[in-house]
């Protein structure tokens, strides 16, 4: 491996390949590889990595296919899915309308995260911050399916930071029964964290509770009772600008759930991990390992590394937990209003509208009522 600099003065890093396998050829062969760089720290710093990488045997050679070809093959696999035709419709949108646009020209392998997110503050000029987002986890899912294809060794577009949201709350566009997990679906991502961990609180606290990603970093051992299984709701964390602390402040809403109920296995998991929590100034249940309170986007990252080790095909956001609580409840037959309590919402027409897929159709309520009046 060598760094050369180029007559267009930048910094050529040239080298070969570890050997490999070829389909075609049977017999063990190197390929060569060239990448160029503005600065010489940047090629070194390169070439550092590439040889660490070759080292522990995770070298993954550099592919020719674009995002466009990993886009429609992802959407090709997902259409031989039962996925409902107005689902397919939406990822076909965001494919050839904003995705491919944007980024279909690149090879997957040269796509940064500042590249994801220079596009995504393109699309949100078209476009609510909420759709926005939900092209980076329609993105994150066709870079998930790249990385496993063995095409790159990441996958930016997980790391690529959410837009905010104005309301602090994506709870609006209808949630479609393909966005949220079911029963099984949650407990392999659950049993796909460590007992007694901080990955696991940070997945069973909104999927078993509905709160928000903001409600749940703001959440302090102080307004948790333990003993008698209840969670205060009385401050929610907001990130604040690059460098600057974030802020905590109060719920979103007045009608935001004041106190919420603990199940018995989260109360569990939750006792075995304060007694390893670090400490912080503000006694949170989910700061870092120095005491600082944690960012939006580790939850993020934790929650994919979940998903990715449960071996689910779907890519959820912290907020498709919420909305996985949700749905789980009216699936089982709880009442909208009852719901709505849960999930803080204004009134119980705004859960009607989200999650009107998940109202049980069928209802005895009028014959009950003659019943109850003509014997």
């Amino acid at each position: 491996m060598a760094i050369n600099k180029t007559l267009a003065e930048t910094f050529a890093v040239d080298f070969w390949g570890p050997q490999c396998n070829c389909a075609k050829k049977p017999e063990l062969h190197r390929h060569r590889i060239q990448k160029t760089f503005n600065t010489y720290k940047e090629a070194a710093s390169f070439e550092k990595d590439v040889l660490s990488q070759v080292a522990k045997r995770e070298y993954v050679r550099p592919s020719n296919n674009t995002v466009q070809e990993i886009a429609d093959k992802w959407f090709m696999k997902k259409r031989e899915e039962a996925y409902q035709r107005s689902t397919l419709e939406n990822w076909r949108n965001q494919k050839d309308s904003y995705i491919i646009p944007s980024l279909g020209a690149f090879k997957v392998c040269d796509v940064e995260v500042d590249m994801i997110e220079k596009a995504a503050a393109d699309w949100a000029t078209k476009v609510e911050p909420v759709t926005v987002n939900k092209m980076l986890s329609t993105l994150t899912a066709m870079f998930a399916m790249a990385k496993r294809h063995k095409l790159r060794k990441d996958n930016p577009a997980s790391e690529a930071e959410r837009l905010k949201l104005a309301t602090e709350d994506e709870d609006g566009e209808v949630v479609q029964p393909d966005e949220v997990y079911n029963k099984d679906e949650l407990k392999k991502l659950i049993d796909a964290t460590e007992p007694g961990s901080k990955d696991r609180i940070i997945v069973m606290l909104p999927a078993l509770t509905g709160i928000r990603i903001g409600e749940e970093l703001g959440a302090a051992w102080s307004a948790m009772d333990l003993k008698a299984g209840k969670f205060s709701v009385v401050q929610a964390m907001a990130d604040n600008d690059k460098g600057q602390e974030p802020l905590f402040k109060s719920p979103k809403t007045k009608s935001s759930r004041p106190v919420l109920d603990l199940p018995q296995q989260l109360i569990r998991e939750l006792k075995v991990w304060k007694l390893k929590c670090p400490r912080s100034e503000r006694d949170l249940v989910l700061p870092t390992e120095d005491g600082k309170p944690m960012r939006r986007m580790t939850i993020s990252r934790v929650l994919d590394a979940a998903i990715e080790k449960a071996g689910l095909e779907k890519r959820l956001t912290p907020h498709g937990l919420r909305h996985t609580f949700a749905s789980l409840l009216l699936n089982d037959g709880a009442a909208i209003a009852e719901v709505a309590k849960l999930m803080g919402h204004k009134n119980p027409a705004i859960t009607l509208k989200v999650y009107t897929h998940f109202v049980k159709s069928e209802t005895k309520s009028i014959q009950n009522l003659a019943s109850s009046i003509l014997g």
